[in-house]
């Protein structure tokens, strides 16, 4: 009711609990696991249409990549969206109920999640215009003339913060005249009316459903965006967060267990505010992460990302990140807002650029546009440095993963990164569209053949890579909330410590960012002469002695700290 009464300030909000409190009754209440978090935990993020083989289902097809290629190694599956849509890959949804036929059916939806536990998107802000609300919306019939967002064709929306660079108000042709439609992302993908307390329910109800049909997860998709109230910034409102804190305490009542991802790709403090008082997400993007890393990486200089690691706050108890180096959208250049200067920022950029890549632009309130994110598949990225492309793409690409494999938080993996996959321009050069770069879709013939030739950058990519997440996932200190602690020593280095004297088991994780061989002293780590180390994981040469850790370019290793 309180949450409510912060969306809705009006009397009506009273005749909304009981439907709420109905609509709760009809669930089944399930308990996913015996512990939120675990060390175990590791989420590959795919399509539902990633992998394909003639006259079969694509989810029948990614059901058996993962068990024949993958066995028990990722504990989750993002599912992008699966649902039928008329662009953006999917997050222009026109039936959230639906599993498209292209894919398959709720059954092979089921059948996968015997592999890995799901996660669902709700694409929350916007709908497909071709969606049946938007329909009646047009025709000027309930209750979808009351469901999307309108306002006066002169109304000044130049202070609103906007994602992209299209206009933000779309006309179209309604049986009442014409409206302009409020369409934060595209014209096809117009945003939904929340002011209206019925647009709420619907997806409530959906929320729930999603729940029945065995998410254990949910990504709420652009979420900051929701509210709408011209005179602001229209992002991060009040609303929005009490929309957020609704959905946790609605999702938590019938399934414990579950876990709220809000996809934010804002600078940190903005992302972070969707912990709330650990009351809202239990998870954000770790998004400053992906620019940061590899930034580090293509200048062999870890000063920004110890800077940025030793700067993270300390996260509300049962709350943590998810952590990524890509994923379906490009390389987020705006997380990386106040932690790279301009100069360094225009070092990534020019990087992009030469190695294939595109950016993607949003307006900003002076009308002027700015990169808002780098399209580019990583490791044609981390095919070189800030000095040209050179022979140590793989080690530098292993590198991103191992890095991100150590931070505290739910490491996530694109199944476009687990194949090392290139620069998608036949895709581009059919759509269009920059995202596409890094949307590469798969036969299963095409992975048999890419990953047969033992002696192939890529089949040696995922065979390290492989070993790696496997090895991960046995490590206690790698739970998501085991501590962090990031140490200041060579800047060609970046040294992490997770866990603490109190902790089941301590790891140093030390990793060379570049192409020369570094030598540390224990005693910069902390450690004492003849302390004793075992390794979990490493590659590259180590050389240890007494007194110091001699590492190869970009070697790194996960060290045990014996007691």
């Amino acid at each position: 009711h309180s949450l409510l009464s912060v969306i809705y300030d009006h009397p009506t909000v009273e005749e909304w609990v009981p439907r709420f409190e109905e609509r709760l009754r009809g669930v089944s209440r399930a308990s996913v696991r015996s512990s939120r978090w675990s060390e175990s935990d590791l989420l590959l993020i795919s399509y539902a249409d990633s992998f394909q083989a003639p006259e079969r289902p694509p989810l029948q097809c990614l059901k058996d990549f993962l068990s024949s290629r993958l066995p028990n190694v990722f504990s989750q599956v993002h599912l992008l969206p699966f649902y039928p849509y008329t662009s953006d890959d999917g997050f222009a949804v026109k039936d959230y109920r639906t599993v498209d036929p292209a894919h398959g059916d709720w059954g092979d939806v089921r059948a996968l999640s015997d592999e890995a536990e799901l996660m669902f998107d709700f694409v929350i802000n916007h709908g497909s215009s071709a969606h049946p609300r938007f329909q009646e919306f047009l025709e000027d019939r309930p209750p979808g003339n009351r469901y999307f967002v309108t306002a006066a064709q002169d109304l000044d929306v130049s202070g609103v913060t906007r994602p992209r660079a299209s206009p933000l108000l779309q006309r179209y042709e309604t049986a009442c005249g014409d409206q302009w439609v409020w369409c934060t992302f595209s014209r096809d993908q117009v945003d939904w009316d929340f002011s209206n307390p019925e647009v709420l329910f619907e997806f409530i109800d959906l929320l729930l459903d999603y729940i029945e049909r065995g998410a254990t997860w949910l990504r709420i998709d652009a979420v900051a965006y929701l509210w709408k109230n011209a005179s602001t910034n229209c992002v991060h409102l009040p609303e929005v967060h009490a929309v957020v804190k609704l959905i946790r305490l609605v999702a938590e009542s019938v399934s414990p267990d579950i876990k709220i991802l809000t996809e934010t790709n804002v600078p940190l403090a903005e992302n972070l505010s969707y912990f709330g008082e650990g009351d809202e997400a239990h998870i954000v993007y770790n998004f400053s992460l992906p620019p940061i890393l590899t930034h580090a990486l293509l200048t062999g200089n870890g000063k920004r990302l110890t800077q940025w690691c030793r700067s993270l706050p300390e996260l509300p108890k049962g709350c943590t990140y998810l952590n990524f180096t890509a994923s379906h959208d490009g390389i987020g250049l705006r997380p990386a807002e106040g932690i790279l200067t301009q100069e360094e920022l225009d070092q990534l950029v020019g990087c992009v650029l030469s190695s294939g890549g595109l950016l993607t632009q949003r307006s900003r309130p002076d009308g002027s546009v700015s990169p808002y994110e780098a399209n580019i598949a990583l490791f044609d990225l981390l095919g070189g440095d800030v000095e040209g492309p050179d022979e140590w793409q793989a080690e530098r690409f292993l590198m991103s993963q191992a890095i991100m494999g150590a931070f505290q938080g739910v490491p996530a993996v694109y199944y476009n990164s687990i194949l090392a996959s290139s620069n998608h321009v036949e895709g581009f050069e059919k759509t269009g569209r920059n995202r596409t770069l890094n949307r590469k879709k798969w036969t299963l013939a095409e992975v048999d053949s890419q990953l047969s030739e033992s002696e192939s950058v890529q089949a040696r990519v995922f065979a390290c890579l492989k070993d790696m997440l496997e090895m991960r996932k046995k490590q206690a200190a790698f739970h998501p909330e085991c501590p962090q602690r990031c140490l200041v020593v060579d800047p060609k280095m970046f040294v992490l410590i997770r866990g603490d004297a109190s902790s089941e088991q301590q790891l140093l994780c030390v990793f060379n960012l570049s192409k020369d061989s570094v030598m540390v002293d224990k005693s910069d780590l902390g450690l004492a002469a003849g302390v004793a180390l075992e390794s979990r994981f490493s590659w590259g040469d180590i050389i240890e002695t007494p007194q110091t850790i001699r590492l190869s370019p970009y070697a790194m290793a996960w060290l045990e700290l014996a007691d």
